[in-house]
């Protein structure tokens, strides 16, 4: 049994039986402070009582020094103890935020190489898409030959797509005076958009009315008989009293085969 002395606060181990059933007044052997020590309710039985029938006054001689936790040097200062614990927490914490830096770090890493790798996957798509584009456009002369109808698909974004490679453009008009006649000045151009070298057919030029009917036709014959990729040349041509209810103004390749078949005369470019 551990008591504690009131005035000095030194503890002493005495014998659980030593207090009796009654309690009883005990002395500090330090400072000679007395105090009533009640019973325990464990402790108390009859025959107890009996033999414990009036107070009796003790002196505990030996104090009890190893009823506190010593701290690092041994001491049972309850200061010491405290910083003790103290520089504990603080280890355990310290060691706590560098387990946590060092996640968020590898977090971050992996967020970068996550992120990383989803913009990889993205630019890899789009360059696929770039390049599958750029080789439509390229090669669409053999696309429309394998493939016709895919010509309207071309045609409606706003490409010139044919299997003969290539493309008349930038046809112009206006009208003049040739020896008292009114004349119609034509002038094109014509471009090989094929990725290949091709021969230039003879061009032929017809008026259409509002109904999309032919008028009258005629042909132009280019300057060169072959373009490389990508190259262009111009054409002109002329006609003497076009028909009044001429509305457009078509162009369009045509074979010399065609043309013998038709009896039509081309007429050179200027």
């Amino acid at each position: 049994m551990i008591l504690e002395c009131p005035e000095c606060a030194t503890r002493f181990k005495i014998a659980d039986d030593a207090i009796g059933a009654n309690g009883r007044t005990v002395r500090c052997s330090q400072c000679s402070a007395t105090w009533f020590v009640a019973a325990e309710p464990d402790a108390l039985n009859l025959d107890d009582a009996q033999k414990n029938n009036e107070l009796r006054e003790e002196v505990i001689r030996e104090p009890v020094h190893d009823v506190s936790l010593p701290d690092q040097a041994g001491s049972t200062n309850p200061d010491n103890i405290v910083e003790g614990l103290e520089d504990q927490n603080k280890n355990f914490t310290a060691n706590i935020g560098a387990h946590a830096a060092i996640r968020e770090t590898a977090d971050r890493k992996k967020a970068r190489r996550r992120l990383l790798g989803v913009s990889m996957i993205w630019i890899v798509t789009l360059v696929i898409l770039a390049l599958f584009t750029l080789a439509a456009i390229l090669f669409r002369a053999h696309i429309v030959k394998s493939f016709p109808g895919t010509a309207p698909i071309y045609n409606a974004i706003g490409l010139e797509a044919n299997v003969s490679g290539l493309e008349i453009y930038d046809i112009e008009t206006r009208f003049g005076n040739n020896e008292g006649v009114q004349v119609l000045f034509i002038n094109g151009r014509v471009k090989n958009f094929d990725v290949k070298t091709r021969d230039v057919e003879l061009i032929q030029l017809s008026f259409k009315n509002a109904s999309g009917e032919v008028l009258t036709s005629w042909v132009v014959e280019p300057t060169q008989s072959t373009l490389k990729p990508g190259q262009t040349i111009k054409f002109t041509s002329q006609f003497p009293n076009p028909p009044v209810d001429a509305v457009k103004l078509s162009p369009e390749f045509i074979s010399e085969a065609l043309v013998t078949d038709t009896n039509q005369t081309p007429t050179a470019s200027q």
